[in-house]
């Protein structure tokens, strides 16, 4: 059996590992067009900090393809799939065949339309360890940086560049930063947290044109000012890279289609990860969850399938994670509100900020800032739906005695669950 797995992040070497468990003999064959063996995308605005080592953000041993009998093929990008001969060609015009296929190639950076942006040298996306590589070896102590983009891409840039510029000023045409994640008072928190180090948050505005020949030089914003930039980064969002599900034929809507397999609309072709869409198990949509923990699962459960077994993917939810300066955020599930009928519970003491929101008995997000203690307390409790009124504790006065269930709780104190 030959299996071909197009993308070398979280989900592909997820999906190889697991093939491997279950298939001692058949042919493992893991392409990239990256240059760069498997490495954990948070760790890049690290690297472009300082912080880190590029040699220190694999997540595998140096070993791992040897010792578990896979090719791994980096810096060539698939063109074309021909599911008739099952092979698919590569950039350089050599080709691959495979019996089964699986597309993990992730997310692309969305660039926004900018007037005279296009061809410009100086203009980046910060997405992958090259952007990040181009980016450090780019940028001066004497520049000043833009970073249209305010959600967890851009902030995250914004923070390795304040290490190596003179400015940073980050354009969020939200009302707040991270706005995909946090509240208003949150977010306007988190503006004040990140301006003691420098950087710039202005939000409900963005740029409109770039001024400036083969470089950006400054920048016409939609409010009018103009402001100057050496260096220009879009991390707007990302979207879904759908090309070789496509070329393969399959269902694409927003993103490619599977099962709970993960299989897609043609046979022998399964897809995971972040191009993928899958079933929310907080408000049962079907969306694109894209978070590097859920690329795992779905490799997992695609290279289950494509050698004959079966692991249903039960669905995920939203959770992030994110550190600024020293100050940690983590969120999980549906933001709510009141007016779309969430009892929202918030307490708020100088940089700690909770947020817990609740709908027909049982938690369905929470949004912690600084104090994040008790955050897998919290995950397993919108994960398993446990009612509110078995804890202990008065979730209203004090959220942050949302702690175990009751029955865990005796057992904790007498050894026994109380009869």
């Amino acid at each position: 059996m030959k299996y071909l797995i197009v993308g070398g992040s979280a989900a592909g070497i997820s999906a190889a590992r697991t093939i491997r468990a279950y298939d001692k003999s058949g042919e493992i064959t893991v392409v990239t067009e990256e240059n760069y063996k498997p490495y954990g995308r948070p760790l890049i605005s690290y690297v472009l900090k300082g912080k880190v080592k590029m040699e220190n953000t694999g997540y595998v041993s140096e070993s791992f393809f040897e010792d578990n009998n896979i090719n791994f093929v980096s810096g060539k990008k698939v063109v074309g799939v021909d599911m008739n001969s099952k092979t698919v060609k590569l950039c350089d015009d050599s080709a691959l065949e495979f019996d089964k296929l699986l597309v993990a190639t992730g997310s692309v950076p969305f660039v926004p339309p900018v007037e005279n942006a296009e061809g410009k040298s100086n203009i980046y996306t910060f997405l992958d360890m090259a952007s990040s590589e181009a980016i450090k070896d780019y940028v001066t102590p004497d520049m000043n940086a833009v970073v249209i983009g305010g959600g967890l891409i851009g902030m995250k840039a914004a923070e390795g560049l304040i290490a190596k510029c003179k400015s940073v000023t980050v354009l969020e045409l939200a009302d707040r930063i991270l706005p995909t994640i946090l509240d208003k008072t949150a977010g306007e928190m988190m503006s004040a947290h990140v301006l003691e180090s420098g950087i710039v948050c202005r939000t409900g505005d963005t740029a409109v044109k770039v001024n400036g020949e083969d470089k950006v030089e400054s920048l016409t914003l939609k409010s009018g000012e103009t402001i100057p930039c050496d260096i220009l980064i879009m991390a707007v969002g990302v979207r879904p890279n759908t090309a070789v599900a496509e070329a393969a034929g399959c269902e694409v809507n927003r993103g490619i289609i599977v099962d709970n397999t993960m299989k897609t609309s043609v046979d022998d072709v399964y897809a995971a990860g972040d191009c993928v869409v899958t079933h929310n198990i907080l408000d049962g949509s079907n969306r694109i969850i894209a978070l590097w923990p859920n690329a795992v699962e779905q490799g997992k459960v695609a290279g289950a399938a494509m050698t004959g077994n079966t692991i249903p993917y039960q669905g995920g939810y939203a959770m992030n994670a994110i550190d600024l300066f020293d100050l940690h955020v983590l969120t999980a599930g549906v933001m709510g509100t009141e007016e779309e009928g969430y009892d929202v519970s918030i307490t708020c003491d100088g940089e700690n900020y909770r947020r817990f929101c609740m709908k027909d008995g049982v938690l369905k997000g929470y949004m912690l800032i600084g104090d994040i203690s008790r955050g897998g307390v919290y995950t397993t409790l919108i994960k398993r739906a446990i009612p509110l009124e078995s804890l202990a504790g008065e979730y209203k006065d004090a959220p942050e005695y949302l702690l175990i269930p009751k029955d865990v709780r005796d057992m904790m104190i007498y050894g026994r669950a109380a009869k």
